[in-house]
């Protein structure tokens, strides 16, 4: 492989700039699996969203940017969801049912800690 075919997919210039954060990525990943519900029996209900962004990110485009495919957003003017909108919404979801959680730990475990020991 060219070297600066190399240089320039190692610094990650082949994936949208949203995209070249790992956490960023991993933001991404969380929300489609999150999002995107498949009918029963699909294959890609054997896929976590781990998986799934190790191997899209490492494997497939690292592969297609090799051969000089690159992801990028469609300039077709249509009304497309807003991505950054979707993406914020479903992290502060997660962010909830996670507070919920820990809440509901907290008054649980205060629960026990009431009752006198048998």
């Amino acid at each position: 492989m060219d070297s600066q075919v190399r240089a320039w997919r190692d610094e990650g210039k082949h994936l949208p700039p949203f995209m070249r954060d790992f956490h960023d990525a991993k933001e991404l990943f969380k929300s489609i699996d999150q999002y995107i519900v498949c009918e029963d029996g699909h294959p890609a209900n054997q896929v976590n969203w781990i998986q799934a962004q190790c191997y899209t990110i490492d494997v497939f485009l690292w592969f297609m940017a090799q051969h000089g495919y690159t992801l990028q957003k469609n300039r077709t003017k249509l009304p497309f969801d807003d991505l950054p909108s979707l993406l914020k919404d479903l992290k502060e979801e997660r962010k909830q049912i996670f507070s919920n959680a820990l809440m509901s730990a907290l008054i649980t475990g205060k629960d026990d800690e009431s009752k006198p020991a048998e």
